[in-house]
């Protein structure tokens, strides 16, 4: 029988109430539409409306946090970054909270702790309501600053969690709101988290996360003191870049999720990650060799599978999810007043007994020269590397500015008399924004313009530096090319973050958009770009890896090119190499991969230093258009059974016929028995620089 018209009215008004409170508010295709709920460990039930937009490897993802938190333990999720931490995370939230993704999760918490106070056995005042809190499992998720907001973001869009923002003059109102049971989920930084654990690490947390974790990565630093002194012991921790710079990174956070479970550090080093050091060698001898690999395969079958999951990018379930993407190494000449620069610090006195520092001293004493006349103070390694990046960059970053303080000024007047020795001195303001002084300027306006030629592309570039001088440099250059962009770094406020990146993703005449690395390099999704620049490399490659990843990533419909610039023959190359070097450590971490072995050098060992480490591979400019190590480097790569092409760019040609290109292809083969490129085996020459 059919209800009454005002009924009917009442049911169908019903209905779409509920559909407007649905989380998340996507449209399924058809196949979605079919999805249930997903059964996860410990029976909790991830809610159908989530899960129907989870991809399998998500799903697994869920199970992986489940299984161990119904086991009362931790564990690291590492996946690839792009493919869907956050929403992992979330599902397997909703399932520990009995969500539902409709108007049944609309305060919730609220109501239930209202009902307790009704009752008169809600907590006294200042008290802990300990039974309200765990009436539902709760969770802390600290994440570093930048990444906040996007948190926030997506718990609003994937569901009705009753969730605080444990920030700024706010949080003694939103550690009071948890205390009293009406918080899901307390949000706040890592940094916030650091300073305030004595309020915090108390609480009756069913979880905690911590998003980007390998920031965590020192064992004596604070943050890991902080972290190791929550009570609770379901810990668990995200990161693309579980080895950044080293093996022992991975022990700090496997410590963090599962304490006292993988052993001391001491024994950590010993046993796994100076063997895999040792046997990551190309002059390695079998037996160091059989050794690494023995430790690997252990590490990856019998400790990792307990506490650890990774995914990649190019796995073959994921892989077909995705378009291509392309890194290219672009090697920028130094233009020659960079150049000359750059020879003028190296000549310096104190580089000079840096350099020399292991020759015998010319007294006759047959000690080494930092030993006896030619002292040198260590710190002055580290300055000086720091003056040569900024030249092979653009010389201003040298130059006393606007906005340096009066110590900085004294300093750089200092290093500008160096710079200029015999002749006057160039004014800020002519330096300041001058494309003659930047090779890698040149490079870029180069592949700039080839990418506006054509327009059927709809390229869309970002541009990274961890410099703000360089964006303010890049920011001026662009302005003067008639190039339209947008610009985020370190001063854009939290709340205009998004705006930004929507009007860059949204508005097909915004060509560009100049980022910050530190500022921009993590939580963005900017898959409106197909192409990626790194303008200047950093030593620890996860953050270029990072940003390169803003536009390599789920929701990305076109292959994307990712360029990185180097000035070539400067300490630049080192750092590229050096990232080659720390690639190789996380995949044999990760996948128990056969080393490379491009480099006779071994981290951490002064006796094999080979041609990365110390001080001689640091402070030296390699001569002008000399590209004789590279190819020989490369050539190495495929006898290790990589793709490697060495070639001058096919397509842009710069007006200025002194700016030469030279673009490295590193990557996967797509056919695992080819060993040598299309130059190496054919009869024609090999490219050559023009």
């Amino acid at each position: 029988m059919d209800a009454p018209p005002t009924k009917r009215r009442k049911v169908a008004q019903e209905e779409n109430e509920d559909d407007e409170l649905i989380r998340p508010r996507f449209a399924p295709t058809l196949q979605q539409s079919r999805a249930g709920a997903l059964m996860l460990s410990g029976g909790y039930l991830v809610p159908v409306h989530v899960n129907r937009f989870l991809r399998q490897y998500q799903r697994e993802g869920a199970e992986f946090f489940a299984k161990r938190y119904s086991e009362g333990r931790g564990g690291i999720l590492a996946d690839d970054m792009g493919l869907g931490k956050t929403i992992q995370v979330i599902a397997f939230l909703a399932a520990i909270m009995e969500k539902h993704n409709d108007r049944r999760d609309l305060d919730r918490r609220a109501n239930y702790v209202q009902d307790r106070q009704d009752a008169g056995i809600g907590a006294d005042r200042g008290q802990v309501d300990v039974e309200a809190i765990r009436r539902w499992p709760t969770c802390l998720i600290a994440a570093p600053k930048t990444l906040v907001g996007n948190w926030e973001r997506e718990l609003e869009t994937w569901g009705h969690f009753e969730f605080g923002v444990y920030a700024g003059k706010d949080r003694e109102t939103v550690l009071r709101t948890f205390q009293l049971g009406k918080l899901d989920i307390l949000l706040t930084s890592v940094d916030t988290l650091k300073r305030d654990i004595a309020l915090l690490q108390s609480l009756p947390f069913g979880c905690i996360f911590v998003d980007e974790c390998h920031s965590a990565k020192n064992p004596a630093s604070r943050m890991v003191e902080a972290l190791h002194s929550f009570d609770c012991l379901v810990r668990f921790g995200m990161t693309g870049t579980a080895v950044q710079n080293s093996y022992e990174e991975l022990w700090c956070i496997l410590d963090f999720a599962a304490p006292k479970q993988v052993g001391e550090l001491s024994d950590w080093k010993k046993c796994i990650a100076n063997p895999l050091r040792l046997g990551q060698a190309h002059d390695a001898d079998r037996k160091t060799r059989n050794i690494a690999r023995a430790v690997s395969k252990a590490l990856n079958t019998r400790i990792l599978p307990l506490h650890f999951l990774r995914r990649e990018k190019h796995d073959p379930n994921i892989k077909l999810a995705l378009p291509k993407k392309s890194d290219h190494v672009v090697f920028c000449p130094l233009l020659d007043p960079q150049r000359s620069v750059y020879e003028r610090f190296l000549a310096q006195e104190v580089v000079q007994r840096m350099v020399r520092k292991n020759e015998l001293c010319d007294c006759g004493s047959e000690e080494k020269r930092s030993k006896c006349c030619y002292p040198f103070d260590k710190a002055d390694m580290l300055r000086y590397m720091d003056i040569i990046l900024k030249v092979s960059n653009h010389p201003i970053l040298i130059m006393p500015g606007p906005k340096s303080t009066p110590e900085q000024n004294i300093r750089n007047q200092g290093l500008c008399d160096i710079a200029w020795p015999s002749m006057r001195r160039p004014k800020y303001a002519d330096v300041a924004f001058s494309p003659n002084l930047c090779g890698k300027w040149k490079v870029l306006l180069t592949l700039l313009r080839d990418w506006r030629k054509k327009p059927e592309e709809k390229n869309k570039v970002l541009i990274f530096t961890r410099s703000v001088q360089l964006l303010d440099f890049i920011d001026f250059n662009l302005k003067s090319s008639d190039i339209t962009f947008e610009r985020l770094d370190g001063t854009t406020k939290q709340s205009e973050r998004m705006a930004t990146v929507d009007r860059f993703n949204l508005d097909p005449d915004i060509f560009a958009f100049v980022i910050s690395t530190l500022a921009g390099g993590t939580g963005l999704n900017l898959t409106s770009a197909n192409k990626a620049v790194i303008f200047d490399p950093n030593w620890n490659p996860a953050h270029d890896m990072q940003a390169m990843d803003r536009a390599y990533r789920f929701g990305q419909q076109r292959d994307v090119e990712v360029f990185r610039l180097l000035s070539e023959g400067t300490l630049e190359e080192n750092i590229y190499q050096r990232q080659v070097y720390k690639g190789h450590q996380s995949q044999i971490a990760y996948n128990a991969a056969e080393p490379t072995r491009l480099f006779d050098a071994v981290q951490f060992t002064k006796e094999k230093e080979g041609e990365l480490f110390g001080i001689k591979n640091i402070l030296t400019l390699r001569p002008k258009h000399d590209d004789k190590n590279m190819q020989h480097r490369i050539e190495r790569a495929e006898l290790q059974g990589l793709d490697w092409a060495l070639q001058n760019v096919d397509g842009p040609v710069d007006e200025d016929k002194s700016v030469r290109i030279i673009i490295l292809h590193p990557a996967l083969p797509s056919d695992p028995d080819s060993r040598s490129p299309s130059w190496a085996t054919s009869s024609s020459p090999r490219p050559k620089s023009s």
